[in-house]
């Protein structure tokens, strides 16, 4: 188990050039201290996540259905963040170790993008860097850029095969344009020689896309990226609903499983199917109150994590205005852990999280829930300014 344990390490190390880490100790010797933490949890931390995220704007060019953007469940100001207090920010996170620059929004919308990067890379060399995207914005200069740029992983959501599923999943999108987004990239990448960006795209499954798993993985096959993701999507607070069976998962993620071995195609996530998934009676408990989701709002505010990213909504405290550890451990996170220990759920969103209840295939009453119009959105989020 130890020499397993020393290999997968060795191998991450190796994958995301990050042997650099091994002359700083002091980041070693937190993230040691934080898994002992995370096994026991105590109510009182002394260690920081080894992994964070900052987002740089909660604005999006699309407004995919299952997201809060197209539902309008959440009440939520529109902003980027400012270079310095990115800057601020990142200095109380000496021992980051995956630091992702993503958030509710679409990053390559921020104007500071590639300086947000570069930056990190100088001040956290070790450091993994990744962000997700939607990939529309990715013309032939991004592509350049993106190369050897300091990002470690770009992963390009898709959640569709055909042109048709992705007009209705992804709102405001154009598969086709996207596909050739994809392909310069990998084009771009070859060309150059960059090592990195690592190149991925996602499969979020969703009531929309049936089959179309299959098909996904012979597209990362043609395209020649570096890996894929497969994602359930399980947050109920978003207004999502499953309205697929367990069987009808399972048999399209075993056929997926089998063209993957079949081309080649390496799978970074892939769904641990489980029982319990289908177990309303299973306790709640959430790792997020240690810190395994550890969210910043583009206005410094720390979230719940990506089941409730806004601040209007959920906030332990704002960076920019107190230090990180009198907010690690405030009596909020400590009343939050002592819960989590006694499996009840602090809030409404948590009660409601599939992640950890695991209720996905029992059935629920339905509610239905309109979608925003996109003309209603082009003024404010879709494309739009951020709020002042």
């Amino acid at each position: 188990m130890a020499f397993t344990s020393v290999l997968d390490n060795y191998r991450r190390l190796k994958e995301n050039d990050a042997f650099t880490i091994l002359v700083h100790p002091a980041v070693l010797k937190n993230y040691r201290q934080y898994q002992k933490e995370y096994r026991e949890r105590p109510l009182i931390m002394k260690s920081q996540p080894p992994g964070i995220e900052i987002e740089l704007t909660n604005r999006c060019n699309l407004a995919c259905i299952q997201c809060l953007r197209s539902l309008g469940l959440k009440p939520y100001k529109l902003g980027d963040i400012e270079y310095e207090n990115f800057q601020r920010i990142l200095a109380q996170f000496p021992y980051v170790m995956n630091l992702s620059v993503n958030g509710f929004g679409e990053p390559m919308m921020y104007k500071r993008f590639f300086d947000v990067i570069a930056y990190t890379r100088k001040e956290r060399p070790w450091c993994k860097i990744g962000i997700y995207s939607n990939g529309m914005l990715i013309d032939q200069e991004k592509a350049e850029r993106l190369m050897d740029s300091g990002l470690t992983e770009l992963n390009i959501s898709i959640d569709a095969a055909f042109p048709n599923t992705y007009r209705r999943v992804r709102r405001g999108g154009n598969l086709e344009v996207l596909h050739e987004n994809i392909r310069r990239l990998v084009r771009t990448k070859r060309q150059t020689g960059a090592r990195f960006p690592m190149l991925g795209i996602n499969f979020v499954m969703l009531n929309e896309n049936v089959g179309e798993l299959v098909p996904f993985v012979e597209q990362a096959h043609e395209f020649g990226v570096d890996f894929i993701n497969c994602i359930t999507f399980a947050a109920y607070d978003w207004g999502f609903k499953n309205r697929r069976s367990r069987e009808s998962y399972h048999v399209e993620l075993e056929q997926a499983k089998a063209r993957m071995e079949q081309l080649g195609v390496r799978c970074k996530s892939f769904p641990d199917e489980n029982a319990s998934w289908s177990d309303p009676s299973k306790p709640f408990f959430c790792p997020f109150f240690w810190g395994e989701e550890f969210r910043v709002a583009y206005s410094g505010d720390i979230t719940l994590g990506c089941c409730t990213p806004f601040k209007e909504t959920y906030s332990y405290g704002n960076l920019l205005e107190h230090d990180f550890w009198d907010i690690w451990n405030n009596e909020l996170f400590q009343r939050n852990r002592e819960l989590a220990l006694r499996n009840e759920p602090p809030s409404k969103t948590c009660a409601s999280c599939d992640q950890f209840c695991k209720t996905f295939f029992t059935q629920r009453e339905e509610t239905t829930v309109g979608l925003i119009p996109m003309a209603s959105l082009a003024g404010s989020d879709v494309g739009g300014r951020p709020s002042e």
